[in-house]
């Protein structure tokens, strides 16, 4: 299969706090590597189509890696291709509608945490999102389809600001799903819903993913929603490497422990407090 997303030779780095850039030509002149948090060094990786989970410690790259992906920051150095757009052409969506319709079109991207407040309720947004984005309009089943299996039904009159954090994520999800990207990318898209609701989502996420023929990439800490609801597995491992597979392959309990670098029993536990420590910080879930 042709991959939907490919690093070629890809190196990228944070300047650090301390150091001065204006400019992503800033960026790709900084070579000091007192200034710089580098994250990858002559990455190249494919990503075939379809459902691909991110799994790996925090620290290890997994944003990073969807950032680049999604056309939201760009390489230092190599190229990073999507489909058959290299992420350069995006550069400019921060400034150009255009451009960045253009990009979102192909890419859309569900940030961990977000946060917004509109003046419009969530059923009137979803409405909007449908009309604009690129799905086709015959699909109107679709929109009561996204409402029922993402229980949103109870928060169709009710704004961002008043929803749970559980709700919001749910909300957001069926956003992205709208638009019609071709591909999306999400970063721990549901770690403030109930365990039967994450369940229950993924399945959802799958199923739509291999019936529209999108393909979906996710950051995640539960394990045991990876193993089961994705096709390929990216296991990033705490040395810098990144291994790419078929899940029913790769996630394995020896495979998983050398990644990590931590028993495999411990990281549930790992899995709850992470979990714990994103819900102190946001609105109540549900």
């Amino acid at each position: 299969m042709e991959p939907i997303i490919r690093f070629e030779n890809v190196t990228f780095f944070y300047p650090k706090a301390d150091v001065a850039v204006t400019d992503d030509d800033r960026v790709a002149e900084i070579v000091d590597p007192s200034e710089i948090t580098q994250v990858f060094r002559d990455l190249t990786i494919d990503v075939p189509p379809g459902v691909t989970s991110l799994v790996g410690q925090n620290g290890t790259g997994k944003t990073t890696f969807l950032l680049l992906a999604g056309a939201r920051v760009f390489p230092a150095m190599g190229r990073v291709v999507v489909e058959n757009a290299e992420s350069g052409v995006f550069r400019s969506a921060a400034i150009d509608p255009a451009v960045e319709e253009e990009r979102n079109k192909l890419v859309s991207f569900v940030y961990q945490n977000m946060e917004f407040e509109t003046a419009e309720p969530i059923g009137g947004l979803m409405e909007h999102v449908f009309s604009e984005g690129s799905r086709s309009r015959s699909e109107a089943g679709f929109l009561k389809e996204l409402t029922t299996y993402l229980e949103l039904d109870s928060c169709l009159n009710k704004k961002t600001q008043e929803l749970s954090k559980g709700q919001l994520q749910r909300a957001i999800i069926a956003f992205s799903l709208l638009y019609g990207s071709r591909i999306i990318l999400m970063d721990e898209p549901v770690f403030a819903l109930e365990e039967e609701q994450k369940s229950r989502v993924f399945s959802y996420l799958v199923d739509f993913a291999h019936r529209t023929d999108t393909s979906i990439l996710y950051s995640a800490h539960n394990l045991e929603l990876t193993s089961q609801f994705s096709d390929y597995l990216m296991l990033f491992a705490k040395d810098g490497s990144i291994r790419i597979g078929p899940t029913a392959e790769l996630f394995a309990r020896d495979t998983i422990e050398q990644a990590y670098q931590v028993p495999y029993d411990l990281l549930y536990r790992k899995e709850y407090l992470y979990r714990e420590m994103l819900n102190k910080t946001t609105r109540p879930s549900s």
